[in-house]
């Protein structure tokens, strides 16, 4: 599987989990979430960044 998308912590609740495809086929998978300095892929804020490998 390739990298999901980053989302901040609240980009990640409001639409990382509920319409990104990605994150929900790995959220099904049991595959745990990661964690890096990033910026956010919705909202462009720079900050601590959750996505999937």
């Amino acid at each position: 599987m390739a990298k999901t998308s980053p989302y901040c912590s609240e980009c990640y609740n409001k639409v990382g989990r509920t319409q990104d495809a990605a994150v929900k086929a790995a959220e099904q998978e049991g595959k745990v979430p990661m964690t890096t300095q990033g910026t956010c892929s919705k909202c462009s804020q720079a900050t601590i960044v959750v996505y999937y490998e």
